[in-house]
């Protein structure tokens, strides 16, 4: 199932990579529509990703949104999210894009927390936090993109292309990761019977 997940999101991200790069070629980076620029969060990057929305007006308390069970789940969020963003920021959805984006953060947060509960080894707990952080850093890149002042930075759809990659190696590595320990925790329920 997860290896099936993970060549079609191969395929959804490289075709939103296409998208992106087409859209940016056909329409050049307009800056004319961002806001003004806000401050960075400090604290974890989760955290970090959670706290702009608190700083531009959104409002998102941690019991607007569903908190995923399982990384499973929250994986599969995650890919679900990553394509919203995607087609909002191709089709001229910014807003659209910056709440899923701030959503992402959220469910970042919660996945740090399911990496943390799990029975692994610190090993495999600091794979998955790296895999976490880094999916925080592009979302926050991205984040930051979609704030910056009129006439900073980069557009928000040039920025998902340059991080396009990361998250599709960061969520993959997430895939691996519970396809390994559920294959391993599997042959352990295996040899108990």
């Amino acid at each position: 199932m997860i290896n099936t997940r993970l060549c079609s999101l191969d395929c959804l991200l490289l075709g939103c990579l296409l998208a992106v790069a087409i859209l940016v070629g056909a329409t050049g980076c307009n800056t004319s529509e961002r806001p003004a620029a806000k401050p960075a969060a400090t604290g974890k990057p989760a955290q970090q990703a959670h706290a702009q929305g608190h700083e531009h007006g959104h409002d998102h308390g941690h019991g607007d949104h569903a908190h995923p069970k399982t990384l499973e789940e929250g994986l599969a969020e995650l890919e679900t999210s990553v394509a919203s963003i995607a087609t909002a920021l191709t089709t001229g959805a910014k807003d659209s894009a910056d709440d899923a984006v701030h959503a992402v953060g959220h469910l970042l947060e919660d996945m740090e927390n399911l990496v943390e509960k799990q029975n692994w080894t610190a090993d495999v707990k600091a794979t998955g936090r790296k895999a976490i952080a880094e999916l925080t850093e592009c979302f926050d890149k991205l984040d930051q993109s979609l704030h910056a002042a009129e006439g900073e930075g980069e557009a928000p759809v040039t920025v998902l292309a340059s991080v396009t990659e990361r998250i599709g190696k960061a969520i993959v590595s997430l895939g691996e990761l519970i396809k390994g320990t559920n294959t391993s925790t599997d042959e352990t329920s295996k040899e108990e019977k």
